[in-house]
């Protein structure tokens, strides 16, 4: 009996190292010069998607942190439908914010929020997925980034 149990946790524990994944390269919106980069923009591991770190793409034109909050969600939810996934199957997010130079330095917490509001927990989308916010330096504040955004979205059964 004991062998038994043995046999069936070594097979369920190898056929979960066996998943498949696939990496989903970057889009032009986040590799705007086409570097080969040594990241993906996403990686499918079984039925869930990891999205990297996400930036406005409009960041230039957008320089406040509200509208670098809608700018890289809408551009989240265009690649999340190239992967037959919508923001209602998004489990987890994690927003970094930088400090913004118009503020002192600061971080705009309730900026953020207003332009994540758009896309979660409202009528046309309830959801509201976990999400862990954090102060951060930002390696592309240089370039005028105030937020970046990563997440997981899991396949609906």
């Amino acid at each position: 009996m004991h062998l038994s149990l043995l046999a069936v946790a070594l097979i369920t524990s190898l056929a979960t190292s066996a998943q498949t994944t696939k990496q989903i390269p970057l889009p032009p919106s986040q590799n705007p010069s086409n570097a080969d980069l040594p990241v993906s923009a996403a990686v499918w591991a079984g039925d869930t998607l990891y999205v990297s770190g996400w930036l406005d793409p409009e960041m230039k034109a957008h320089t406040d942190i509200t509208s670098q909050t809608v700018g890289p969600l809408k551009d989240i939810q265009k690649f999340l439908e190239s992967q037959k996934l919508t923001l209602r199957d998004v489990v987890m997010m994690r927003v970094y914010l930088g400090g913004d130079p118009a503020k002192d330095g600061k971080v705009d917490f309730a900026g953020m929020t207003a332009g994540y509001s758009q896309f979660f927990g409202i009528r046309e989308q309830p959801n509201k997925p976990a999400r862990t916010t954090l102060q951060v330096v930002l390696p592309a504040a240089v370039r005028g980034a105030l937020i970046e955004i990563d997440l997981d979205a899991v396949r609906p059964k």
